[in-house]
């Protein structure tokens, strides 16, 4: 196995770890434990603390440029694409929650930069997709930029341990209601009969295990 693909083995190991902890509360030795692997082998992969944050940063950032990829292939229905956004708008809100981001603003600003300049960039493709598919009739004429703010601000607040103690309800419920929503917003009727909701059930339910 090549080395970048031993580096990358490793580093998915400690995404998982970074929606729950924060950067600063975790040490080297806390790092390669949670890689399951020995201090001096991690430095064989990774020369800092430093070298891993910028590394999970960029990987969110390429991330979103994969959607940005997405929404702009014609090839793919608008329905489809519209599952997509909000699967990716999903994520990231499980990969880049607050704490991370109040971390990066404190300890890694120029990174944090980067975070964002590929937020908006992904907001930017999100309204010419959205605008797009408002002149074919598929989507209702809504701000696209309030849907985007919509679902960042919502995911964040079901993904709360709290909520579905406070609401009475389940992580998926919540989720899939939501999702709903969306759908009833954003797309005109004569197109929303034709949306397979169980692709997105699958989708979410595969975020739900992955986080569990």
């Amino acid at each position: 196995m090549e080395k970048d693909q031993i580096r990358y083995k490793y580093f998915e190991k400690i995404k998982p770890v970074f929606r729950k902890k924060r950067f600063s509360q975790l040490n080297m030795d806390d790092i390669a434990r949670h890689m399951d692997i020995s201090k001096p082998t991690m430095y064989k992969y990774f020369s800092s603390k430093d070298d891993i944050v910028t590394l999970f940063v960029e990987s969110c950032a390429d991330y979103f440029k994969s959607g940005e990829n997405m929404m702009v292939d014609e090839e793919i229905s608008y329905v489809e694409r519209f599952q997509f956004t909000f699967e990716q708008s999903l994520k990231a809100a499980v990969y880049v929650p607050d704490i991370l981001l109040q971390d990066l603003r404190e300890a890694y600003p120029k990174l944090l930069d980067t975070l964002l300049f590929a937020e908006q960039e992904r907001l930017l493709c999100f309204k010419q997709f959205f605008d797009a598919g408002v002149a074919e009739g598929v989507f209702n004429p809504i701000d696209p930029a309030l849907c985007f703010v919509q679902a960042d601000v919502v995911l964040r607040r079901i993904l709360e341990p709290s909520f579905s103690i406070q609401f009475d309800t389940t992580l998926k419920r919540a989720l899939m209601d939501f999702y709903v929503m969306n759908k009833y917003q954003v797309i005109t009727p004569n197109f929303r009969d034709t949306i397979d909701d169980s692709i997105m059930e699958k989708k979410i339910l595969q975020v739900i295990q992955h986080i569990s």
